[in-house]
């Protein structure tokens, strides 16, 4: 179990369960592999691209939740004084949902633990939408949070915010209210403190500094303040040259936007000729605007990083520790929990602030456009498969200053493809600050630095790369601690 689950898993056992909540989840079965979500969306363009992203990758997680709420750029008014602005509507998600129960037959192909449709429909909650801001109204999605919120799993639970944080806040203002004063109230406010993680894009609303931080002072967040942005609309302001070919209109038509079926017709690009009902003021869809993108070039998922954070099953471990890093960005602690930071770009050699995130783009888009293979393939040796890499020695070591490590790297391929094998420090994830020297191939050394202190890290990545269409990786991050 991941570091960071196993601690606050900890915590909440520890804590006296208040009248109202069960046994830990553990005690009935359910497994805990995979990181719990609860998804908030507002139901923009890039909303919508993320969900079809996420479509193809919920065999990755239990999805205990899909709610739609409001932001400052998207609600729905009140029927009277209270106007829609940039609306889209709800009825797509489940648009969505049934366009993927066309892929559903063929993703169980390839891999397991995708969710039926009818388990998909029966997650999706309309919250407060009426307005920016909006809690006041106890609605079916901020109902369904707080059930979520207070049932017998410990955890954690990762709400994620897409747009609003203001369906949460009510879920959470209404455990508040019934249960503030009483005498189970400190216990359950602290085992809820730890039970939840919110990952924030943005402050899209004014709920998060308004209700939450006050009320919930020991809630984490895990807040993506601008990382976000590189991969999303202005995404040619941020990513390497050398990456943006997997983001440019060639590269989109190829992989996703022909041949692959009902939905990935509706991923939404730059230039598309596919206008959002609702959302006049986002001509991003217009062929004659937006001339410096080319028609099909990516336009955003900015939302997508608040559950590739959690995408474990490529191996680099993000999900323990934000600060580790990975295909939803890195980040640095802060007062209420991580806010996101710099890598240092190794194009350019200057910490970049988009570069956590811009870092992974060509192997998270090509490990993508396998899945959209899948959707469309029924036989599993039509398509290609993730390889899997291990190291024999294990993933978290301890070693003394001047001491040699050897690291035996071994990768194996489903699909029976060749593979090559590389090595690398990933020096912006280390507590050590310094560099190391790495042997080459798949077997690689490295001597633990003189000056390198007691408890300080070193992260070194096993990265397995294989020879099919798309090529695909897979990762093992080893931990060095000093001892």
């Amino acid at each position: 179990m991941r570091r960071l689950r196993r601690c606050l898993l900890a915590t909440a056992l520890a804590v006296t369960l208040p009248l109202g909540l069960s046994a830990p989840a553990q005690a009935h079965g359910r497994s805990s592999d995979k990181p719990r979500i609860i998804v908030t969306q507002d139901g923009e363009v890039d909303d919508m691209d993320s969900f079809i992203r996420l479509l193809y990758y919920a065999n990755e997680f239990d999805l205990a939740g899909i709610v739609y709420s409001s932001s400052r750029y998207h609600w729905a008014g009140d029927g009277g004084t209270v106007a829609p602005y940039r609306w889209t509507g709800t009825a797509w998600v489940n648009q969505y949902i049934d366009l993927y129960a066309k892929l559903y037959p063929n993703l169980r192909k390839h891999a397991d633990g995708y969710p039926t449709p009818a388990k998909l429909r029966s997650l999706y909650k309309i919250g407060n939408v009426s307005n920016v801001s909006e809690m006041t109204q106890v609605t079916e999605g901020s109902e369904w949070i707080r059930k979520k919120i207070l049932d017998d799993d410990p955890g954690p639970l990762y709400v994620q915010a897409w747009g609003g944080l203001n369906t949460t806040a009510r879920a959470l203002k209404s455990i508040q209210e019934q249960y503030e004063g009483t005498a189970s109230w400190p216990r359950l406010q602290r085992r809820i403190s730890q039970k939840v993680v919110i990952y924030n894009i943005l402050n899209q609303d004014a709920t998060l500094d308004g209700y939450i931080k006050p009320n919930w002072p020991d809630l984490k967040i895990i807040d993506n303040q601008s990382q976000f942005w590189s991969f999303a609309y202005l995404w040619t302001r941020q990513v390497p040259a050398d990456y943006q070919y997997a983001l440019k209109a060639p590269y989109m038509e190829k992989n996703f936007l022909t041949g692959h079926g009902k939905l990935l017709e509706q991923y939404r690009t730059y230039r598309d000729g596919k206008p959002t009902p609702g959302d006049e003021e986002n001509n991003r869809w217009r062929p004659d605007e937006n001339t410096a993108y080319a028609v099909h070039d990516f336009i955003s998922e900015g939302d997508s990083p608040a559950y590739m954070y959690l995408f474990d099953f490529n191996g680099l471990r993000s999900s323990e520790n934000p600060t580790y890093g990975g295909w939803g960005g890195r980040f640095a602690p802060n007062a209420t929990g991580w806010i996101d930071t710099t890598d240092v770009n190794t194009f350019t050699g200057v910490a970049d602030r988009a570069f956590p995130q811009t870092r992974w783009v060509a192997d998270l888009q090509n490990d993508f456009a396998a899945r959209a293979d899948w959707g469309v393939t029924p036989r599993y040796r039509d398509a290609n498969h993730n390889p899997r890499a291990s190291v024999r020695e294990g993933l978290d070591l301890s070693a003394r200053p001047g001491q040699v490590v050897k690291l035996h790297g071994r990768g194996t391929d489903p699909d029976g493809d060749k593979l090559s094998y590389r090595w690398w420090q990933y020096t912006d994830a280390d507590t050590y600050p310094g560099a190391v020297t790495l042997s080459d191939g798949a077997t690689a050394s490295f001597t633990v630095p003189a000056d390198a202190v007691r408890g300080q890290t070193i992260h070194l990545v096993f990265e397995v790369t294989d020879g099919g269409t798309p090529a695909l990786k897979h990762y093992q991050r080893v931990i060095v601690t000093v001892k």
